[in-house]
C-alpha cells in the first residue's frame, strides 16, 4: 500500500492507548470472508485452509469472517476436518456454479444443495455452513427461480445472496436496478428472502465498476431493502490506484462507510459515490462515539446494526493485505 506510515492529522481518534474504539470494532466484526481459493491468490485448498486455521487462532480473528468455498468442491475439505472441532467449526460461505438459463440454475442449485446436505451431515457440529451465494444467469431475473432458490436454500438454513451477472455496458443501470426491483418484489411476497452479492472488482481494469455503478447498487438495495454483501477487489482501506489491475481499486473503509451513511443521511446517489471515490485517509475517522466521513457521522450502535442486517462482509483472497494497511494506516 503506498500510502505514508506516519501519523496524519486525527488518526490519534482511531485508537486511544492500547484500547481499540468501539466504532472501529463494530465496523470490523466478522467483515472479512477469506477467499484464498480465488483470483488472484487462487491457492492451493490446503495452504487456504490452514491459513484460515492460522487467522482463526490469531489475535485478530475477530475481523475473520468466513471460508468461500464452491459447493462443488466440499468434498475436499473431509481431510481437513480434524482442524476444527464443534466449539471451533470451520464456518464456510458455499457458492454456488454458474448457470446460463433458469433451468440449468435450478439443475445446479439443487446439485450444490445436495452437496452442502452431505457435507453437514458428514461433519455434524465441527461444521457450519449458513451462506450461500449464487451468481444468477446473464438475464433479468425470473420471479419463479427465485422463489425456487429461496425456498430450498431457506430449507437449509441458508442466508442466500444473488450476484446479478449484468455487464458493464450503456444499459449497465436500468438492467440492475431492474433485476434489483425483482428481487426487492420476491422478498415483499414471502418469508424466505435474498440478498445481493456486488463484485467490486476482479483481476483486470475492466472488472472494476465506478464510483457511480457501485452507488448505484448501494443506493439501489437501500431503497428496496435488500441486504448486501461484496467481493473482489477489496483488499485495502482505501481507494486507490494501483499497478497491477491499472485502474484504481475500491476501499473497504469507502464502500461500508458509503452504504451505512447511505441509510443513516439518505444520501443520493452522488454523494453516496463521492464516498467510494475519496482517495484520503484523512476523511475517514474512526472515535468512542462513532465514524465520521468529514461531516457526516455514524453512531457505534448504527454501525452495528447496519453490519448485522444491511452491508454484510465482503469476500477478499487475503487476510494480511486488509490488516497490514490498516496496521500501515495506523488505524488498527
Amino acid at each position: 500500500m503506498n500510502q505514508s506510515k506516519e501519523s496524519k492529522p486525527g488518526e490519534e481518534t482511531c485508537r486511544k492507548g492500547d484500547t481499540m474504539q468501539p466504532s472501529l470494532r463494530s465496523f470490523l466484526e466478522q467483515l472479512i470472508d477469506y477467499a484464498g481459493l480465488f483470483p488472484p491468490a487462487s491457492l492451493p485448498l490446503e495452504a487456504a485452509i490452514h491459513n484460515f486455521a492460522a487467522y482463526r487462532g490469531s489475535t485478530d480473528a475477530w475481523m475473520l469472517g468466513r471460508f468461500i468455498m464452491p459447493a462443488s468442491r466440499l468434498a475436499e475439505l473431509d481431510r481437513y476436518a480434524p482442524i476444527f472441532s464443534a466449539e471451533s467449526p470451520l464456518a464456510c460461505a458455499v457458492l454456488g456454479r454458474k448457470s446460463e438459463n433458469a433451468s440449468a440454475c435450478r439443475e445446479g442449485l439443487r446439485a450444490d444443495l445436495e452437496q452442502v446436505a452431505v457435507f453437514c451431515n458428514r461433519h455434524g457440529e465441527d461444521v457450519e455452513v449458513k451462506v450461500f451465494e449464487l451468481p444468477l444467469p446473464p438475464a433479468p431475473p425470473e420471479r419463479g427461480l427465485l422463489e425456487t432458490i429461496a425456498t430450498e436454500t431457506g430449507g437449509l438454513g441458508l442466508q442466500t445472496f444473488c450476484e446479478v451477472t449484468v455487464p458493464f455496458e450503456d444499459s449497465w443501470e436500468q438492467n440492475m436496478l431492474t433485476a434489483l426491483d425483482v428481487i426487492a418484489a420476491h422478498n415483499s411476497a414471502g418469508e424466505a428472502v435474498l440478498g445481493v452479492k456486488f463484485r467490486t472488482g476482479g483481476v483486470t481494469a475492466e472488472a472494476f465498476p465506478t464510483p457511480a455503478q457501485a452507488a448505484a447498487v448501494i443506493v439501489g438495495c437501500r431503497d428496496r431493502r435488500i441486504e448486501l454483501k461484496f467481493t473482489a477487489g477489496l483488499h485495502h482501506p482505501i481507494r486507490m490506484y494501483r499497478d497491477e489491475v491499472g485502474t484504481r481499486m475500491h476501499g473497504f473503509l469507502n464502500v461500508f462507510t458509503a452504504g451505512m451513511l447511505a441509510h443513516v443521511h439518505n444520501l443520493d446517489a452522488a454523494v453516496t459515490a463521492e464516498i467510494l471515490a475519496d482517495e484520503s485517509p484523512d476523511s475517514f475517522s474512526f472515535t468512542a462515539e462513532g465514524l465520521a466521513w468529514r461531516d457526516l457521522t455514524i453512531s457505534v450502535p448504527e454501525i452495528a446494526r447496519l453490519r448485522s442486517t444491511a452491508l454484510r462482509s465482503y469476500g477478499s483472497c487475503s487476510f494480511d493485505e486488509p490488516r497490514d494497511d490498516l496496521r500501515g494506516l495506523r488505524i488498527l
